[in-house]
């Protein structure tokens, strides 16, 4: 065996058949390391350049950059390069709205308030769903100590991601770890995001609630919806947690199961109410304006009688001192003359008028009416020379 080998070595016998098989795995080693090698050059040169290259979907997302572990830059928009992993990370946070939606202060079985005290199917709560279990159903207690179940929708977006990053943010797990991909950045998890702005929320929603009543949560949703609003910015303002929140929707509100029915007849009798309340109203300002009409008559009435008396006493005035002027001139006559105009006033209203020419000594007495007869019915006047006696005209 040893001496074949010294004579492959030394060119002996099977010289030829043996170097050509050295020959041919020699070339095929050079050719598979030359493969090889370009292999690693070209994988190595699409790591550097592209391994590190990321594009940024502004619509959708923002890039944080991460230097062996620590913030290094925020990414906006278009094209980006750097070191890869595990030099530099990227992680990608979304800048979309996102919506949190809180049932810690729900029920179970939610499905009867939805409802209004019935399922979908019709079928009213059963005995057990009447009951509020403590530790398993949801509510809030109000300021003077009633139950409120309630549901609210929280929806935000991010505004400033690193701060967002720092704060509230876990990047162990991603949101679909099947789509993680090293190269092109890790899709930051809000899980750990949503539990504390939810937690955040409830704690909001219990502190506001605790300083209303009934009539200001179910009775007036849209306040109770807007203090909650309010209080909620003023915490996200007080935990700066780089989010801004767009809208606070208070989706449901309704006492317990059992006292809805209740609540109904409430809410009807509180409908009469305020029909007859608005009715009375609508009267006392037809009453008002009616009397304000009749008190604007009655002064513009005694306004106009001031005037007339005021004119009427100063004719009197005038009348009098016209007459004391003749008066004073000629006292018999004016007072024949006051004598006969007071007489024609005296009897005007007298139906039948007559003078009497009575004599003594048995004499005739004449009887004259002078009434003054209608002109369409004046008779023909008596021939001259007519026997004496009463003149009496028709």
């Amino acid at each position: 065996m040893a001496e074949e080998l010294k004579q492959a070595i030394s060119g002996g016998p099977g010289e030829g058949q043996l170097k050509t098989g050295v020959d041919f795995l020699s070339r095929a080693l050079k050719m598979f390391f030359g493969i090889l090698a370009a292999f690693i050059i070209v994988s190595l040169g699409w790591f550097l350049v592209f391994g590190g290259s990321f594009i940024v979907d502004t619509t959708t997302e923002s890039v944080i950059v991460l230097q062996f572990g620590k913030f290094k830059q925020e990414c906006k928009e278009g094209w980006h390069w750097f070191l890869p992993s595990p030099v530099n990370r990227i992680v990608r946070i979304p800048i979309n709205k996102q919506e949190i939606t809180s049932l810690a202060f729900m029920p179970m079985d939610a499905e009867f308030l939805y409802y209004q005290g019935v399922k979908a199917d019709g079928s009213e709560p059963s005995e057990v769903n009447e009951k509020l279990v403590p530790g398993a159903d949801g509510y809030v207690l109000l300021g003077n100590n009633s139950i409120l179940h309630c549901e609210w929708v929280m929806t935000y977006r991010v505004t400033d991601p690193q701060k967002f990053y720092l704060t509230c943010l876990s990047t162990d797990a991603t949101e679909n770890p099947a789509e993680s991909d090293t190269t092109k950045g890790q899709t930051a998890s809000l899980g750990t995001a949503r539990v504390m702005l939810k937690n955040l929320l409830d704690d909001v929603v219990i502190s506001a609630s605790a300083v209303q009543n009934l009539e200001t949560t179910y009775y007036d949703r849209a306040k109770y919806e807007q203090t909650v609003k309010q209080a909620l910015v003023e915490r996200i303002a007080a935990v700066d947690f780089g989010i801004t929140l767009e809208n606070l929707t208070l989706k449901i509100a309704a006492p317990p199961i059992v006292t809805i029915p209740s609540f109904q007849e409430l809410l009807l009798s509180e409908t009469d109410a305020e029909r007859v309340v608005e009715e009375a109203r609508t009267y006392s300002v037809e009453q008002e304006n009616l009397a304000k009409s009749e008190s604007a008559k009655i002064l513009a009435d005694a306004g106009a009688y001031k005037l007339r008396v005021v004119k009427e006493v100063a004719a009197d005035a005038s009348y009098f001192d016209e007459i004391y002027a003749q008066y004073s001139k000629n006292k018999k006559a004016t007072l024949v003359s006051l004598f006969s105009d007071t007489l024609a006033e005296a009897i005007a209203p007298v139906q039948d008028k007559f003078i009497v020419d009575a004599k003594g000594g048995g004499q005739s007495v004449l009887w004259l009416k002078v009434n003054q007869e209608p002109l369409q019915q004046r008779a023909p006047t008596a021939p001259a020379g007519a026997g004496g006696g009463p003149a009496k005209e028709e």
